[in-house]
């Protein structure tokens, strides 16, 4: 009776077995199989974005899809509203680089509040790699724009503080032309080569 016993568990054993090396065996399988699939994920996410439109490259992280007039209509609301702020102040600093200081270094104390915040913007956009050098240009020109706006409502006198036009038209002139370069290159498809 024992023999028999130990037989029947023996069977059972061997069955038992077979099912854990058969689990183990459809296992190792869906793991290859799932790191096959991964292994081609980057390619298909590709091919759905290309499908919608989307730029694989202009998508900032956690965006699913960008594309190419999303990414330029933002950049253009941001450079549009510091633009008109800067309109208004300019011409209020104009209204009082005259005959009224106070006026005058309020006006120059908003530009650079405006060309701060612009520049903060700008260094917060999610920028795509092929144009991240003309954006760089562009925050260095805003930067400086500010530091000589902010030096310029510093000055003392009226006759100082104009002394500062030249200059300050200068470099407002330079952010204009690099705010124009970033928003050409922000209209353009990438090409290929620009692919991630």
């Amino acid at each position: 009776m024992t023999s028999e016993t130990y037989a029947r568990g023996s069977q059972q054993t061997s069955a038992g077995g077979v099912l854990v090396v058969l689990i183990s065996v459809l296992s190792a399988v869906l793991v290859i199989a799932g790191i096959f699939y991964a292994a081609g994920t980057s390619g298909r996410h590709k091919a759905a974005l290309a499908a919608a439109g989307c730029e694989p490259n202009l998508a900032p992280s956690g965006l699913q899809c960008t594309t190419v007039q999303m990414l330029a209509g933002r950049y253009a609301a941001i450079t549009t509203a510091a633009s008109q702020q800067l309109n208004t102040d300019g011409a209020a600093y104009i209204a009082g680089e005259r005959h009224h200081l106070a006026t005058a270094t309020a006006a120059l104390t908003a530009e650079v509040a405006v060309e701060t915040a612009f520049g903060t913007s700008l260094a917060r956009f999610p920028f795509p790699p092929a144009i991240a050098s003309a954006a760089r240009a562009l925050i260095v020109a805003d930067r400086a724009l500010a530091r000589l706006t902010g030096e310029q409502a510093r000055a003392s006198s009226l006759t100082r503080m104009r002394s500062f036009n030249g200059r300050a038209g200068a470099a407002a002139a330079a952010v204009e032309t690099d705010m124009r370069i970033v928003q050409k290159d922000l209209d353009l498809r990438p090409t290929a080569s620009q692919e991630p």
